[in-house]
């Protein structure tokens, strides 16, 4: 059983043992607003994965998103290839909100793609230039349209693209994960890999026993692996995080297998709460992102992560850090541009 102690994330951030001007926010935004309204529960712990549930107070924005994958069901987005494998161009066709998320997979093209930031595309837009990594690096054939895939990237290969990392060092994680289940696929194709019988027995544990914890009101979760927080998630409202939350925690068990199995940490709420209330004193950058929204970037004392924001926050993502190595030299030979 979850326990039933919760305190505000504000609360934290006067209790803790920092200094005079650190105990209060430095920027007033819609992210400071909105962790003022975030309570964090107690943990549950499951093979190496531990994740702390996040429950909204009061309401932020009840906008009924359509994510990545309902969207391409019901027929409200199109993506076509654009030649290159760093960008897509998007349309939303229809009358409802469309939100994309870092590391979701779209299949089809000349290579399958992985988007790489945050999206929110307004009713009827477009066209729309979105950034993408490819994670099939062996094909470049096909037509120009794309589809839903069914995958959210693993963590380690998402937080690749949240960095700004180099492609080479996107393929160089899909092999590495390649090697690590020893699946083996035609093209070198991250989805395959996640979609593989060997994977999918192993996150459908994770799913059966992190189902007792999923809650009314449950907008998000502070996750560890191993003894270590790597992150949090957390959105506007219940039905959006509801729609993403097997993707989520598919994405970060995925690192646990066979990598923190066997390792019991001793991480409490406290330390998920210190967590999220090193963004109250981050410095706060706002750009505008393509689609729709602002973006807010954070960098703090450990703590880094971004917004996208609309009527308030829709997605929050914080680390501890990217830690991303340097590119690697010479750079892995990209394939030849798709001549229309």
């Amino acid at each position: 059983m979850v326990r039933k102690f919760l305190l505000p994330l504000f609360c934290l951030s006067l209790a803790a043992p920092v200094g005079a001007q650190d105990q209060w926010p430095q920027a007033n935004n819609e992210v400071t607003r909105f962790l003022e309204k975030l309570l964090v529960h107690a943990p549950h712990y499951f093979r190496g994965l531990t994740v702390f549930p996040l429950e909204l107070r009061g309401s932020e924005d009840e906008t009924d998103y359509a994510t990545l994958e309902e969207a391409f069901r019901l027929g409200l987005l199109a993506v076509e290839d654009t030649g290159s494998i760093d960008r897509v161009i998007m349309r939303n066709v229809s009358a409802r909100w469309v939100f994309a998320m870092t590391g979701e997979v779209v299949v089809g093209g000349k290579q399958n793609r992985m988007i790489r930031d945050d999206v929110l595309l307004a009713p009827h837009s477009g066209p729309i230039i979105v950034a993408t990594y490819c994670v099939e690096k062996g094909r470049w054939a096909g037509g120009a349209k794309f589809s839903a895939g069914r995958t959210l990237s693993n963590y380690a290969l998402r937080r690749q693209a949240l960095a700004g990392a180099s492609q080479a060092k996107v393929w160089g994680q899909v092999a590495a994960e390649q090697r690590r289940f020893h699946v083996q696929t035609p093209t070198q194709d991250y989805d395959h890999l996640a979609q593989s019988p060997v994977v999918q027995a192993k996150l459908d544990d994770y799913a059966r026993e992190f189902r007792r914890i999923w809650r009314p009101r449950m907008v998000g979760f502070v996750v560890a692996q191993g003894r270590s927080i790597v992150a949090a998630d957390a959105f506007c409202n219940e039905r959006l995080f509801a729609k993403l939350r097997r993707k989520l925690l598919d994405s970060y068990a995925f690192d646990c297998i066979g990598r923190f199995e066997r390792i019991r940490p001793n991480l409490t709420q406290e330390d998920a709460r210190r967590f999220m209330a090193r963004i109250y004193t981050a410095r706060f950058t706002r750009t505008k992102p393509p689609g729709a929204g602002d973006r807010l970037d954070f960098h703090g004392r450990g703590v880094e992560g971004m917004a996208i924001c609309r009527r308030g926050v829709v997605h929050l993502h914080a680390t501890p850090g990217y830690r991303i190595l340097p590119v690697p030299k010479p750079p892995v030979p990209v394939p030849r541009p798709y001549q229309r």
